[in-house]
């Protein structure tokens, strides 16, 4: 190695001395490349070399690490915009806490208890900081002055759309297009097929499972997780792309599989850009790429198909590939592309299928774990109807109001999404005493908001009364957001929620099974029925849906 610098070294100063001879050049340079020239790289490698070993000898490593962490320390306690606000002390010195907590542990859990411990605003990262009381909250997200993270444009395979744009003009556009798709008048028009694919499917295939039970007469064990993920994405597919699809009942779980990995790949590119460089882009392709790239084909296909079905002169189907496809803003006349149609109709059904699936998961359980509620909810629906009615939302909305209670309170004590991470504009913003510098980020904690005592009598209780003639609270409810940035599918999760939830506690009779860890008897410190685990995913699932989401099924008398 060291003959290999040495030749390479004597050749380099033969070429410079060649230049310096045979082209003029002004007299500082020629003094710089005869220094160059002169330099002994052998040496200099060498000398390098040692001054490397050196430095990662072990007791200099650890004295670095000793001086790099007092001078962080130092920073955080005396000199950070930050030092005064309250918080775990860790968390001052380095994002990585923050970073292992929503890899490892359920974040919503962790707001909710940091909030308790710290107060209602608290250093999240150096740099970071959590937003946890509702009023907090609704200023940062009605404006769009407080942009999202940066983190949400290093998604590169996808156009930019209403859910990763931090363009607040693209947004509104976007908004104004697609507003009334998902506005309950748009809904209207879709509802017997969010029905036929939906609630209809899931009878179908529960009495299926009660007709081919090894358990007893009448009777079955379900995993209602599973059965409502798979419903709530053949809801979204049938409306986005025009066919009738049916995982649910068929087993194909095609459109779940694309679904996976977009977002998998779209949440890697978030939190780590890196892999869509050299080397690691290749391997990310290989793992994920393909999956994503057949479901836009399959999009595009879908469009196509849509076209030659209109140039039939068939009617227009109602139906959300339609209406994306017609979508035109009011004020500037212009419709989205195809391109734009398959990624909106995609972002649809990432956001929105297992958002209403989990919403639905965390009803039944704490319907179980509080079964005076149960009973309560059953009573009111079977008053109402009879039991082989097909009950439509606005048949919901008008009968049933305490469902409608139970949905919202289950959207406040379990909510699906976690936090919502924006970032402070000029001139910085003053929160409950604490100033927050420009270009910081906050994490808007929806779940501390929904749980804030200051705004929740005895927040960790299950209690849907809070919501039955209640708009205020309504209102304070963020699961599902606020202001103008808003979920535009939240008609959709409620279209949803209310039909199935109102057509399966009329047909069916519950129970837990004997083997239920989560129980109305298993009871935490205070004395309230202990929630079942969740776990950070495309939402807040539960972490052991396979063990704790079971039920006992039969028909009602």
């Amino acid at each position: 190695m060291d003959a290999a610098l040495a030749s390479s070294s004597l050749h380099f100063t033969q070429a410079l001395r060649t230049i310096d001879r045979t082209i003029t050049v002004p007299h500082a340079l020629r003094g710089v490349s005869s220094i160059v020239a002169n330099i002994d790289y052998a040496s200099l490698s060498q000398q390098i070399l040692a001054a490397v070993s050196w430095a990662l000898r072990p007791s200099h490593v650890c004295a670095g690490v000793v001086v790099y962490t007092a001078w962080k320390t130092v920073y955080a306690l005396c000199f950070s915009p930050l030092r005064n606000m309250p918080g775990p002390f860790l968390s001052r010195l380095s994002s990585l806490p923050s970073l292992i907590a929503g890899l490892t542990r359920c974040t919503n859990d962790d707001m909710v208890s940091d909030c308790e411990q710290y107060g209602n605003i608290y250093v999240m990262e150096p740099q970071k900081v959590a937003i946890c009381h509702p009023e907090d909250c609704r200023l940062i997200l009605s404006s769009y002055s407080f942009i999202k993270d940066t983190l949400y444009e290093n998604v590169d395979f996808m156009e930019p759309n209403i859910f990763l744009t931090r363009d607040a003009e693209l947004n509104k556009q976007r908004r104004r297009q697609v507003g009334p798709t998902l506005s309950m008048a748009g809904l209207h028009k879709m509802e017997p097929t969010i029905l036929a694919a939906g609630v209809q499917q899931l009878m179908d295939k529960w009495d299926t499972y009660i007709e081919q039970s090894t358990i007893g007469t009448n009777k079955a064990r379900v995993c209602y997780y599973y059965d409502m993920t798979l419903m709530s994405f053949d809801i979204i597919s049938s409306l986005g792309f025009g066919k009738e699809h049916r995982s649910l009942t068929t087993g194909d779980k095609t459109i779940s599989h694309w679904v996976e990995k977009t977002f998998a790949l779209m949440i890697i590119q978030m939190v780590l850009p890196a892999v869509k460089r050299w080397p690691l882009r290749g391997l990310v392709n290989r793992l994920l790429r393909k999956d994503v790239d057949d479901f836009f084909a399959f999009g595009h296909r879908a469009i196509n198909e849509r076209k030659h079905h209109l140039s039939k002169g068939l009617a227009k189907p109602n139906d959300i590939l339609q209406s994306f496809i017609d979508a035109e803003d009011p004020e500037s006349n212009i419709k989205m592309t195809s391109s734009q149609v398959i990624t909106e109709t995609i972002m649809v059904l990432l956001s929105g299928a297992d958002t209403s699936s989990t919403a639905l998961a965390w009803t039944i359980h704490l319907l179980m774990i509080y079964p005076a509620h149960y009973k309560l909810v059953v009573d009111e629906v079977r008053r109402a109807f009879s039991r082989d009615q097909l009950i439509t939302f606005d048949m919901a909305k008008e009968h049933l109001p305490y469902l409608e209670a139970c949905i919202y309170e289950s959207l406040r004590l379990c909510p699906v999404s976690t936090n919502l991470p924006r970032i402070i504009p000029k001139g910085g913003i003053t929160l409950r005493g604490h100033y927050i510098p420009e270009g910081f980020s906050v994490a808007v904690s929806t779940a501390a908001a929904n749980k804030n005592p200051d705004t929740w009598v005895n927040p960790h209780l299950y209690d849907p009364s809070r919501f039955i003639n209640n708009d205020a609270n309504r209102r304070n409810l963020l699961t599902l957001s606020a202001g103008v940035r808003i979920c535009p599918g939240r008609h959709l999760v409620m279209v949803e929620m209310m039909t199935t939830l109102a057509n399966i506690l009329n047909r069916y009779d519950f129970a837990l099974p004997a083997d239920a860890i989560y129980t109305p008897k298993n009871l935490d410190a205070n004395g309230l029925p202990v929630i079942m685990p969740r776990t950070n995913l495309v939402a807040m699932i539960p972490k052991y849906p396979a063990r704790d989401c079971n039920l006992i099924i039969s028909k009602r008398p």
